[in-house]
């Protein structure tokens, strides 16, 4: 099991009431779409797909070939999360068109840019027509992330996005994926650092940012994202899709404990960054630009007297700026 950390900023608004019937797939959140897809394919992800991995849309690939043989429970959940990923990109490319005029009238003054407009329309989507509203709906960017749901380890009160985020700009310098790695490779010849027992963590105040902790299970020795963990993906991406994140690039780092090679620990956290990265792009439609993927290994642990412990193996999900 791996421990992921989403940037408390990025916690956002609604899972939808899911029902398994396909007509309906556009209106359910992708977290909970994923979970039924798991727990009613389980069983033929096992037997058809097992080396797949969630990312590239390879596991919707690899089911979809084997829809016919797979169990009409998971053939029809196969069905409902293909009409959810279409339907929500087709409504993510309409938005800017269905609500042109009402930007217009709303928010005269917006900026272009979608994180710009979508913040428009959250402040004030009252003067919005139906139709427009409507289709920001279908695109997911109102889709709840329930900080109290099962896969969450840290239940948090309901907080300000924007003041959540002006508090991340303000928490310290940009970080960047390829600092990060420099930074890890340094950090693995520096002989400072060669004791894992109480290791000085590689970047000060990391883990101080605002944060929100779910647990990601791979598999052993591995970077494939195991099912029962679709769920928790999605529910990173329904997140990622709010209108106040819009304008935001984030960087997915891995991390590991100390069992094992170090030089392999950190390879196999940027492989597990990666996949996660990956996930959030195809089939969540998380655009590549948005998101960055680096792993610490165990450089950075969260538990530095006890580097085995189970909470140093995790992956953090932290808002890094306005996008370019």
């Amino acid at each position: 099991m791996i421990w992921l950390k989403i940037n408390q900023a990025a916690i956002a608004a609604v899972l939808v009431a899911v029902s398994a019937a396909p007509s309906h797939a556009q209106g359910i959140g992708f977290s909970e779409a994923f979970q039924k897809l798991a727990q009613s394919c389980g069983g033929d992800i096992e037997k058809y797909c097992k080396t797949v991995n969630l990312g590239s849309g390879r596991m919707m690939q690899c089911l979809n070939a084997k829809r016919e043989s797979v169990s009409p429970a998971c053939k029809t959940n196969i069905a409902a999360v293909t009409t959810l990923l279409t339907n929500r990109a087709q409504a993510r490319a309409a938005v800017p068109k269905v609500c042109a005029a009402d930007i217009i009238r709303a928010c005269p003054d917006v900026k272009a840019g979608d994180g710009n407009i979508l913040d428009c329309y959250m402040k004030a989507k009252h003067l919005f027509t139906p139709q427009c509203r409507k289709t920001v709906v279908d695109a997911g960017y109102e889709a709840k992330v329930d900080p109290n749901t099962p896969t969450t380890q840290i239940a948090l009160p309901g907080s300000d996005l924007a003041n959540s985020l002006q508090a991340v700009e303000q928490a310290g310098p940009t970080l960047t994926a390829a600092s990060l790695r420099q930074t890890a490779a340094q950090g693995l010849k520096d002989p400072s650092r060669a004791n894992r027992v109480n290791r000085a963590p590689l970047i000060r105040n990391l883990e101080n940012r605002s944060q929100l902790t779910i647990a990601i299970q791979f598999d052993f020795n591995s970077a494939r994202i195991n099912p029962a963990s679709f769920q928790a993906v999605g529910l990173m991406a329904d997140a990622l899709y709010h209108p106040y994140l819009q304008g935001y690039r984030f960087l997915v780092i891995g991390h590991t404990d100390d069992k094992g090679n170090r030089e392999y620990n950190l390879k196999l956290s940027q492989q597990r960054a990666d996949a996660i990265r990956e996930a959030l792009i195809n089939p969540f439609g998380i655009a590549p630009s948005r998101i960055e993927a680096v792993g610490l290994g165990e450089e950075q642990l969260l538990r530095p007297a006890d580097p085995e412990a189970t909470e140093n193996r995790r992956v953090q999900l932290i808002n890094i700026g306005p996008t370019r």
